[in-house]
């Protein structure tokens, strides 16, 4: 595991323990509200946790909004299919355990809502909300890859912790889109150094062609992602220096088959070995750091709900870079 980076205003956890205990810190020195939001939320360890947490403070307002991909995948088992129908990874052991768990949650007076109904026949089964953020008294923000389930917890991620009132306000801005079930804007300039995009779905590819264009932009990029593919990968291949890092043990392993396509012959790839790396992170000019939910894929470009924030601080640019650094030179 890496250690944490950190300081006042802005922390980088590559640790779900660390970033679970800062969280808990948060929680319990929270005034007003906590928001979450995730798409893969289970009645394990992880998901009992959370719950217990939020139920340790009455008094505050707590919102939890989960995609209703985790009524129908549990431990990346997907419960319809013949390896859900045979149990298997406890999967549908877990999901009958999640209504109890919801049922509880509600009872504690934790307000729950599932996003993204999959419609009939699942016919939007690959529209799903992507976000993973928290939001504690309008003035802390998390935002990153991490979901609340125990098999998430065992990969590879980060989560990246911020201080600023600003960056926590334009972000709730997309909670309540997705709670009251409206738009929320597709650009959001924040302050001087930070402007957040939500990709809204169907209607993303404007929004993420801006984040391409300045990719194209620039001279080097180094880029972080369990299931990069297109039209992210395409960008990166137009730039000469370039590094992109995936996980060597995917649990999608056909994205290595795209990887291997000759109009991308030029991409400088590093496979990670050991555990599943699910973060998601682009470095342009060594000064420009891109975050969020996205996996920058084909899924997200055309399907789904995503927050990506594009910071230009050059002390978290630095923290993340060491990340990335102790990640590529880390041993099997």
């Amino acid at each position: 595991m890496f250690e944490n980076h950190a300081t006042t205003d802005t922390c980088v956890f590559s640790d779900s323990d660390h970033f679970f205990e800062q969280l808990t810190a948060d929680v319990q020195t929270a005034k007003r509200s906590v928001c979450i939001q995730c798409m893969s939320f289970e009645a394990d360890r992880v998901g009992t946790k959370l719950i217990e947490l939020l139920g340790s403070k009455p008094t505050l307002e707590r919102t939890l909004l989960i995609d209703q991909y985790s009524k129908y995948v549990v431990n990346d088992t997907f419960l319809n299919a013949p390896q859900g129908w045979m149990n298997q990874n406890n999967a549908r052991t877990e999901r009958k355990a999640l209504d109890g768990l919801i049922i509880r949650a509600r009872e504690m007076g934790i307000r729950i809502k599932f996003t993204n109904p999959m419609g009939f026949m699942m016919y939007r089964y690959p529209a799903r909300n992507h976000k993973k953020m928290v939001l504690i008294d309008d003035r802390i923000s998390y935002l990153g890859g991490m979901n609340f389930t125990e098999h998430n917890f065992h990969w590879t991620d980060i989560m990246i912790r911020h201080e600023e009132p600003d960056i926590a306000n334009a972000l709730k801005h997309s909670f309540d889109s997705d709670l009251k079930e409206a738009k929320a804007p597709p650009v959001t300039p924040i302050n001087n150094h930070s402007t957040l995009y939500t990709l809204s779905g169907l209607s993303t590819k404007h929004t993420f062609q801006k984040i391409l264009e300045r990719i194209k932009l620039s001279d080097k990029v180094v880029a972080i992602s369990p299931y990069i593919s297109y039209p992210m990968l395409d960008a990166i291949a137009a730039v000469s220096d370039n590094s992109v890092i995936v996980p060597a043990n995917n649990n999608k392993p056909f994205i290595r088959f795209i990887h291997g396509l000759q109009r991308y012959s030029n991409v400088n790839f590093k496979y990670i070995p050991g555990k599943m790396l699910h973060a998601k992170l682009l470095i342009l000019d060594d000064e420009v750091a891109v975050y969020g939910s996205s996996n920058f894929d084909t899924i997200s470009y055309f399907f789904e709900k995503e927050v990506i924030l594009v910071n230009k601080d050059p002390i978290l640019t630095t923290k993340l870079k060491t990340f990335i650094s102790k990640l590529i030179n880390q041993q099997p």
